[in-house]
């Protein structure tokens, strides 16, 4: 497999869902089943309903044709992840309230590569940066009732990324799928991602940087994408960890109003002992036939200790 960054950037405005039926709430980064969803129905629309088939049952059987983690914040040359769980920052901030408040780390902090370190809000980074990565915008919306003709006013809000801001995610992908998964992201930044597209949001651009993948072990893992465990995965070794619950509605040209079932899955941030596999659920709705349905719950890992 190789592994490149894929740096988002957003030529709108998102729209990433917090919870059903709540238009005014957004989050501002993006979870790793999303990513692969998005990834999977574009590539759907490029090369055919055969071609996915094959490629999900791939992943069903085990195979791995390709991985992604979730996405992250970027500040021009300053790429953030997310803070490890129960890790102590107060080498680096004196101020325990500070301390206490920073979500984010600079790459460069986290793995020794910078002795310097700036704290702007949640954010711990490697140098001193006078912007905010985004602003939250509301924009009304009118319900009109069909019997009545009454109207009903709602806001919804959107994440606008600032100049120079923007979100990035990892993809290991294996080398005879690599040009067909570059040309699904992309397709995924012209149809857009999250919420609110057919009023323009989600759209971006893609670019692809290829990096070393870090194969030593660590005496610790950082988690960076949503994990669903395997029956192989030892949850004693869970040294730090949140767990949060996924459903959504299923994204297909073939099905409407078909929900996921609700899955509990162990967040980014948390720190294993040892390297998870994570898990791909058949989650194919009784009696549907025309394509599987799967939910993407692979663990995204990176080394810990191997700073300096």
């Amino acid at each position: 497999m190789e592994r490149y960054r894929v740096k988002l950037n957003f030529t709108s405005p998102i729209h990433i869902g917090y919870r059903e039926g709540v238009f005014n709430l957004t989050e501002t980064t993006i979870h790793s089943d999303t990513i692969f969803s998005g990834i999977i129905n574009c590539y759907h629309n490029l090369f055919g309903i055969a071609k996915t088939n094959d490629l999900v049952s791939k992943f069903i059987n085990g195979e791995e044709p390709f991985l992604v983690s979730s996405s992250f914040y970027y500040i021009d040359d300053e790429y953030l992840l997310p803070r490890p769980m129960s890790i102590s920052l107060l080498d680096y901030v004196k101020d325990f309230k500070k301390e206490k408040k920073i979500k984010f780390i600079s790459e460069k902090v986290l793995f020794g590569k910078s002795n310097n370190v700036f704290i702007k809000g949640e954010l711990l980074l490697s140098k001193d940066i006078d912007k905010d990565i985004y602003k939250i915008e509301e924009r009304p919306r009118v319900v009109i009732d069909r019997i009545t003709n009454g109207t009903n006013i709602y806001y919804n809000s959107c994440c606008r990324f600032n100049e120079g801001c923007g979100l990035w995610f990892y993809l290991d992908v294996n080398e005879e799928f690599k040009e067909e998964i570059f040309a699904a992201v992309k397709l995924l930044g012209d149809e857009g991602i999250g919420g609110e597209r057919t009023y323009g949001c989600g759209q971006f651009e893609a670019s692809f940087e290829k990096i070393n993948i870090n194969n030593k072990e660590g005496k610790n893992y950082l988690l960076l994408s949503l994990c669903i465990p395997n029956n192989k995965d030892n949850l004693n070794d869970l040294i730090s960890y949140q767990i949060t619950e996924r459903t959504g509605y299923i994204y297909s040209p073939y099905i409407t109003s078909k929900r996921h079932m609700l899955y509990k899955v162990i967040k980014e941030g948390s720190i294993l002992k040892s390297k998870f596999l994570g898990n791909i659920i058949d989650d194919t709705p009784e009696g549907f036939n025309a394509h599987k349905v799967i939910k993407y719950g692979k663990a995204f890992v990176i080394p810990l200790g191997l700073e300096g």
